[in-house]
């Protein structure tokens, strides 16, 4: 019961300390939730302090539980009409991510067959990761009954890729891509006023979690988390009806649904707090899952998976650089999709200052969200696809 305890209280201090000291809020919280729980993996013998036993089922059942009532938490604010309406020709570029990561995926899931073990589950995360975020991923690995193994070595190797992929886009991305895509051509700003009400999913710092202890939006925030919870009973009921198989496919891709179909509600995508309520439970998973980690992936390099994420990353980015080229799809509205489908939806503003473009920064957060409300019905759609191509 105590190490369970610890596994919400820690995320809460971090966020604390963030708020407290920016040199760590500029790390991220999520970074360092994943990060901290690593370290304990590395330097504390959990099964020493705690009987292994329960220390094992608590880390299962948190990881699972926080995710599963995370989901609908962070797409209930989610504006889809608003989203399609704003994203104007980056829904073009940002179809054409998708389009690059999932056949990409898909063909490195065949080259890699002999040298990835359970290759296909590799291809449904990436996937997950590269449309829509961490969130998907993570969705992605319980409904295809995904390896921890597999899916903790891909997280961290995540977050490396990613930051050379970010690192590479603010620095020279634009100068290399446009050698041969056309300049953007600028257009009437958009009333920023249409998309207000989603900007604070474009906040990653710490202070954005505050507003969950107003009283003043207590009430909703709970009543944010009970239609969270009603979600995922639906979810599990529809899953009790169908083969022992299909049951965790079932039930993500009902929870992602459903979650979806509750944000056309008005009522219920005005809730406050539910998306930054969501992003803690997400911390929660990511601690959890840190502290689950085996510290043997530093110092033995799976070279193989490496090199099929790398081939991931490398492999779409090109092939959808190549489709905006024929496309005629400027470069700004490239680098801002790609991102939108590597990065997620915190970085779009990173990514359209280092652009010095402010008119892409509002079809960037379209093209995010649209990538996100997506992930997980193209992740397992490929995970499944690749186990047939590569007979598993």
């Amino acid at each position: 019961m105590l190490f369970a305890l610890a596994l919400f209280l820690i995320p809460i201090a971090i966020i604390i300390l963030c708020q407290r000291a920016p040199i760590f809020d500029k790390l991220g919280v999520v970074v360092l939730s994943f990060g901290l729980g690593i370290g304990i993996a590395a330097t504390v013998d959990l099964s020493s302090l705690f009987d292994s036993t329960l220390v094992k089922s608590a880390q299962l059942n948190i990881s699972e539980i926080s995710i599963a009532i995370a989901l609908p938490l962070l797409l209930f604010s989610i504006n889809i009409k608003s989203a399609l309406a704003m994203a104007g020709d980056t829904l073009k570029g940002m179809g054409l991510a998708l389009f690059s990561v999932i056949l990409i995926s898909t063909i490195g899931a065949v080259l890699f067959k002999e040298q990835v073990n359970d290759v296909w589950q590799v291809a449904g995360m990436s996937v997950g990761a590269y449309t829509g975020g961490g969130p998907n991923m993570a969705a992605i690995k319980t409904a295809i009954d995904g390896k921890e193994s597999i899916f903790l070595t891909m997280v961290t190797y995540d977050i490396l890729f990613s930051a050379m992929f970010l690192l590479f886009v603010i620095s020279v991305g634009k100068r290399v891509f446009s050698l041969f895509l056309p300049a953007y051509q600028s257009k009437e700003v958009t009333d920023e006023q249409e998309f207000s009400h989603m900007n604070h999913m474009s906040d990653e710092t710490a202070n954005s979690y505050k507003t969950i202890l107003s009283t003043g939006t207590a009430g909703q925030t709970l009543l944010a988390l009970l239609c969270s919870g009603l979600v995922v009973g639906a979810a599990l009921g529809l899953a009790a009806i169908v083969p022992e198989s299909y049951k965790s496919t079932v039930t993500i891709i009902g929870i992602t649904s459903l979650g979806l179909a509750a944000s056309f509600i008005p009522q219920v995508r005005s809730l406050a707090n539910s998306f930054q309520l969501g992003m803690y439970l997400i911390l929660v998973f990511c601690f959890t899952m840190g502290t689950m980690t085996n510290t043997s992936i530093f110092t033995e390099l799976d070279v193989s998976l490496a090199s099929y994420i790398s081939f991931i990353l490398v492999g779409s980015l090109l092939l959808q650089a190549l489709l905006c080229k024929l496309f005629k799809i400027d470069t700004d509205t490239f680098l801002i999709t790609s991102s939108a489908a590597i990065m997620s939806v915190p970085f779009i503003p990173v990514i359209a200052g280092a652009l010095k473009n402010r008119e892409i920064l509002l079809p960037g957060f379209a093209a995010a969200i649209i990538g996100y409300a997506l992930g997980n019905y193209l992740g397992i759609i490929v995970a499944s696809v690749s186990r047939w191509l590569v007979g598993a």
